[in-house]
């Protein structure tokens, strides 16, 4: 009797190995990525451009909009959103939203940007430049993200290509 209980305890040890199968994937991991935009705010396009990810981010991953800003001491890249503000009390933000697929950026003033003159219009609507930085969810460190230069170098993108982006 107990060769027949030592006989059942090996053979179903045997069929327990045997059914065991390790399958193995390997998903690659999601990297930081920098991408560049520059466009052209009008009524035609309701001061709002979108843009595709191609292909798609990771519903996980972070997206952050930097506008070039340029003045006297050389360009700084400003964290949206972003707002602009006239001596007369007049107000433009730059913001975004986003989704797996796309972004948009977009100006909600205050006031209506027809009414703005030829050298306002080339500095805040004409030509801007934007920089979109995406983060995979799994980047634990705490960093300034308003720094856009410390951003790029703590993800180790500082020697990166960066993507040129058209308009949807």
């Amino acid at each position: 009797m107990k060769k027949i209980a030592l006989f059942l305890t090996i053979l179903a040890g045997a069929m327990s190995f045997q059914s065991c199968t390790i399958n193995e994937e390997y998903v690659e991991a999601p990297t930081a990525q920098v991408f560049e935009m520059t466009t052209n705010f009008t009524y035609n396009n309701g001061y709002s451009v979108v843009y595709n990810f191609n292909p798609a981010i990771y519903s996980s991953d972070h997206v952050l909009v930097y506008r070039l800003w340029g003045n006297d001491g050389g360009d700084v890249w400003r964290l949206l959103p972003n707002t602009i503000f006239f001596t007369n009390g007049d107000e433009i933000l730059y913001n975004f939203d986003h989704t797996r697929n796309d972004f948009r950026v977009f100006l909600e003033p205050n006031f209506n940007l027809e009414t703005l003159t030829n050298s306002e219009r080339a500095a805040y609507l004409n030509a801007q430049t934007f920089r979109i930085v995406v983060i995979p969810g799994s980047f634990g460190y705490k960093i300034d993200f308003n720094d856009y230069e410390n951003t790029i170098k703590m993800l180790g993108l500082e020697n990166a290509p960066i993507k040129t982006l058209e308009a949807k």
